[in-house]
């Protein structure tokens, strides 16, 4: 009796390509070995040749295991000898790693490549911004990032001048999609749609990868500010720390990362690795700009820098095309097809590369948006915030905004809540609601959630104003954190109208003054809502505090203004501009 075949994994034509790539990868690494095999054995032949005197010994040394020989066997003299080897190190992206590894294989594997070791290491473009600093240990002579833009900010920040070659290889950004949530989609997706949906894509760091620069850079543009100051902070909320990572959540928990930017080249790594867990490729109606590999020389050594040119010219032949997409990558020369995994929606459009005006402007937005904050809101709750601003009130609004702001906040700030008018209690013109606490305790969270929403109850009397901001300076003050931006954030409709006196504007000024400390800065940002407040006022206390003053004369953009007053500015030591 025999046993009965296993059963066959159905085989279609992407399933194909790809065991058409291992395949072509296996025959890559049986070429090479079989190179180095007959290089090794030419140069013994070569050594033997001395030794045994000439073509005589040369055939003793062939036959010698053998039949006796009817005629000399003659070797064929070896075409490459290295007595010696130049070391070359070269720092390549995570992305292009294992693809490098065997592109120096098979380039040392030609008899015609010249003497050179290749050492080839995985760097990340933040450990290559560092360690090709000029005086850093262990630098590189050669670098192989996966975007120009990254050797523009090493310029900078490294003092180099390295110099942008042409790239040999690219992977298009592609959106990573689970493919039940790829197939809820109605028609190939804009980037507006992907970024700014009620479940929005997740994305790596752009200050540290480049899936999050390409990204960040390429959708900013196409916001208009106020939905950049609502969906960056979202965005910023789920941030990971790199693509790796976002697979791994995919893997182990698919709800958390259905769908995130990231390389064609990586996507179809994961799905070759995860055969369990594959995603599909959504790719944006726009266009999708590409990561982009070039080879950079950093050495001054002459022997070294021939080695990277060498190498340079073998990244753009026909047989360094075949080895990139054999890791799905694609040749810049040489023009290849590669598979889209089934259930992807869009074809490979390219589009056009931030530059890196574009890239900076979208990382200070990032930033601002990123920033660990003390924060103390204080929200005016006197009579006149229940005027009414068309089918709502001036503190519904406050409290929707508020609710915003609280969800576009990044879980790692620490935030309370005060309500303000005149005698809150204790002879106070303020009270507190929530005590400063971290977003990140879904405790905390819930408490401002329901205070913000409990805005309306406490609506009543004058607008104690002076007093309170600087009640709220000083707590914020006696609880100073020096890993963080502290700030009091005032959202008033009114002027200062305290029936029981206070202080006064000049006085309150004055106290700033003498308790501000410039190591321990504390900001002061003050939001006008309506035609009533006191504008000019308002702007002299954030001034004085390292801050400013936003102004929303209409009521209704008031959601806008506070966005804009908490996220749509850049924070750097305690200073905000």
């Amino acid at each position: 009796m025999t046993n009965p075949l296993p059963p066959q994994r159905p085989s279609g034509s992407y399933e194909q390509s790809l065991t058409e790539t291992r395949a072509a990868r296996k025959a890559l690494e049986a070429r090479i070995a079989a190179a180095r095999r007959r290089r090794r054995l030419g140069a013994v032949v070569a050594i033997l040749a001395v030794i045994g005197g000439g073509i005589g010994g040369v055939a003793w040394w062939m036959g010698r295991d053998t039949a006796p020989q009817t005629a000399p066997v003659v070797a064929s003299a070896p075409t490459k000898r290295c007595s010696t080897q130049t070391p070359v190190t070269l720092w390549s992206a995570p992305s292009m790693q294992p693809a490098a590894v065997a592109l120096v294989k098979a380039f040392q594997a030609d008899p015609n490549s010249p003497c050179v070791d290749y050492q080839v290491i995985s760097r990340k473009p933040i450990e290559a911004m560092i360690g090709l600093g000029k005086g850093q240990p262990n630098r590189p002579d050669g670098w192989i990032p996966d975007s120009p833009l990254w050797v523009q900010k090493v310029n900078q920040a490294a003092g180099l001048n390295a110099k942008i070659a042409t790239p040999f290889a690219e992977s298009p950004l592609v959106v990573a999609m689970d493919p039940a949530e790829a197939a809820k989609l109605d028609a190939q997706p804009a980037w507006l749609e992907l970024v700014a949906s009620d479940s929005p894509i997740r994305m790596s760091d752009p200050r540290s990868t480049t899936a999050g620069m390409l990204t960040l850079s390429t959708t900013l543009p196409l916001l208009s500010p106020e939905q950049g100051r609502v969906i960056i902070p979202k965005l910023a909320q789920q941030m990971a720390a790199s693509d790796d990572q976002l697979f791994a959540t995919y893997t182990s928990e698919p709800a958390k990362a259905s769908a995130f930017p990231t390389s064609e080249a990586a996507l179809a790594e994961h799905n070759r690795v995860n055969p369990q867990n594959k995603m599909v490729a959504v790719i944006p109606a726009e266009g999708t700009p590409s990561f982009e590999y070039t080879l950079i020389n950093v050495s001054t050594n002459p022997a070294k820098a021939q080695g990277i040119e060498a190498l340079r010219a073998f990244l753009r032949s026909e047989e360094a095309a075949k080895t990139l997409a054999s890791f799905g990558l694609r040749s810049t020369a040489v023009p290849v097809t590669l598979p889209t995994p089934p259930g992807s929606i869009g074809e490979i459009k390219p589009g056009s590369t931030p530059n890196a005006a574009q890239v900076t402007a979208a990382i200070d937005v990032w930033q601002a948006a990123t920033t660990s904050f003390q924060l103390l809101s204080v929200f005016d709750v006197s009579g006149s915030m229940n005027e009414k601003v068309g089918n709502t009130t001036r503190v519904r609004i406050t409290q929707e905004a508020a609710g915003i702001a609280l969800n576009a906040l990044p879980r790692s700030t620490k935030l309370g809540l005060w309500v303000f008018s005149s005698d809150k209690g204790g002879g106070r013109d303020y009270k507190e609601l929530v005590p400063l606490g971290l977003l990140s305790d879904d405790a905390q969270r819930a408490r401002m959630a329901a205070a913000a929403a409990s805005l309306s109850k406490e609506v009543d009397g004058w607008t104690g104003l002076y007093d309170t901001i600087w009640a709220a300076y000083s707590k914020v003050k006696a609880s100073y954190d020096p890993q963080r931006v502290n700030a009091v954030v005032i959202l008033t409709d009114g002027k200062n109208e305290d029936p029981g006196g206070g202080l006064s504007l000049e006085q309150l000024l004055a106290k700033i003054k003498d308790a501000t400390d410039p190591k321990r800065p504390i900001a002061i940002t003050t939001i006008g809502i309506g035609p009533g407040v006191d504008a000019e006022s308002l702007r002299k206390i954030s001034r004085s505090s390292y801050s400013d003053y936003y102004g929303a004369e209409n009521p209704a953009d008031m959601t806008t203004v506070l966005a804009k007053a908490l996220f749509d500015h850049e924070c750097k030591d305690g200073v905000c501009a």
